[in-house]
């Protein structure tokens, strides 16, 4: 493998990167959007690139038929300036701009275009060209490429330079070398930058998460429920031992699931939130007999949700619609399986809720929301139904238990 040079060996490590990067990716596609089109835009075209940058060094080597080694040598020339914008863009989106209206991405386009207009009229005219003995002659106007050699980096590292405190310190050096280098490091540089930097966002999008759990688990074991269901329990000790019992297991379930979901990180069986709502219920109707009945029609069960996602929404049922005032609160639960997912609908007869009436924010169901979509790409909608009461609907692709 002679025709291997430095620039060839840098190709090479840029492919395996991108590969490994498009594989990170497809594991962690709960990173936010953004992020991942960008992430599979850079690593597909540094692919490409490097592909194309391979073949032309082999195609030289080997003498394969001029024709190709044109082609192969006009295709680089024209996607080589390519992949500077893409870095550039992914430079001002860590700043937080907003790149398709940046100046600075307005002067590059208007120099990358200048610089490749000029480069594809010197290829077209031959000026520059591949000749039999397999060499690239020509180098017409040195001065114009000298200095769009110069000047395009120059407009990234001033465009740096005045957005340097938006960056942290490592951004900041790597994307001073990325700028700087040529194009065959550019390209692994551009893909080590972007996989720490999406590891960094996969990372705090999990901790962010646990931090949802843990959230959501304070809220739910209120102090209030606590102490109501602990005097409960007291009460039921003298009038009715056996009950007392069930209503302590129950209890003790319904807290060992909540600090069990505090530190889980993917998704759980369903059966598991099933049943942490199950205990919940039990508690509840144990305080409140005969005002709270449930009904369960869960025939599908084989799928994953995000934890303390069913328990919290039939809890804000029961909150907001048992009362001594109103007919008895009716729960239910229900599974079904669709064409692409399966659906959890939970309807209630309390007062009912509309959210688009209500502007108040509401912690709870928004990391709900929040974990669905990220964990596993699922959603959640409420509205009020015609008969009263509300209904909580979740929807969540298919995925094996």
């Amino acid at each position: 493998m002679a025709w291997i040079s430095i620039s060839s060996l840098a190709e090479i490590a840029a492919i395996l990167f991108g590969l490994f990067g498009l594989a990170f990716l497809f594991i962690a596609r709960r990173v936010d959007k953004w992020p991942m089109r960008m992430g599979i835009a850079i690593l597909s075209f540094v692919l490409v690139l490097s592909a194309v940058d391979l073949a032309e060094s082999a195609a030289f080597f080997y003498r394969a038929p001029l024709p190709l080694c044109r082609a192969l040598f006009l295709a680089d020339t024209l996607l080589t300036p390519i992949l500077p914008m893409l870095v550039t863009a992914y430079f001002l989106h860590c700043c937080g701009e907003d790149w398709h209206r940046s100046r600075v991405m307005y002067i590059l386009y208007a120099m990358t275009g200048l610089s490749l207009t000029v480069e594809f009229f010197h290829l077209l005219t031959g000026a520059i060209t591949v000749t039999p003995d397999y060499v690239v002659e020509g180098a017409p106007w040195p001065v114009f490429y000298l200095g769009m050699a110069f000047a395009l980096p120059a407009v990234r590292l001033i465009a740096l330079h005045q957005r340097r405190k938006k960056l942290s310190r490592m951004q900041r050096f790597s994307f001073i070398i990325s700028f700087l280098t040529p194009s065959y490091t550019q390209s692994v540089l551009a893909e080590l930058l972007l996989l720490s930097d999406l590891v960094r966002r996969y990372q705090e999008q999990k901790e962010d998460a646990a931090r949802q759990r843990a959230r959501i688990a304070v809220l739910q074991m209120r102090p209030h429920f606590i102490f109501n269901t602990l005097m409960s329990i007291y009460y039921l000790c003298g009038l009715d031992p056996q009950k007392a019992q069930q209503v302590i297991r129950d209890f003790s379930r319904y807290l060992q699931s909540n600090f069990n979901a505090i530190v889980e990180e993917e998704a759980i069986p369903f059966e598991k939130e099933l049943e942490h709502t199950g205990a919940y219920l039990a508690v509840e109707q144990a305080r409140f007999e005969g005002q709270l009945s449930v009904a369960f029609d869960t025939p599908f069960t084989a799928f994953r949700l995000p934890p303390l996602t069913l328990q919290p929404i039939v809890e804000n049922a029961v909150k907001h619609g048992l009362d001594p005032n109103l007919e008895p609160l009716h729960i239910s639960i229900v599974t079904e399986r669709m064409e692409a997912g399966v659906r959890i609908t939970v309807e209630d007869n309390g007062p009912g809720y509309d959210p688009s009436k209500d502007s108040e924010p509401h912690a709870t169901l928004e990391s709900i929301q929040s974990r669905l979509s990220s964990m596993c790409g699922g959603t959640l909608e409420i509205v009020p139904r015609e008969a009263g009461g509300t209904r909580v609907t979740i929807f969540v692709p298919v995925q094996s238990s």
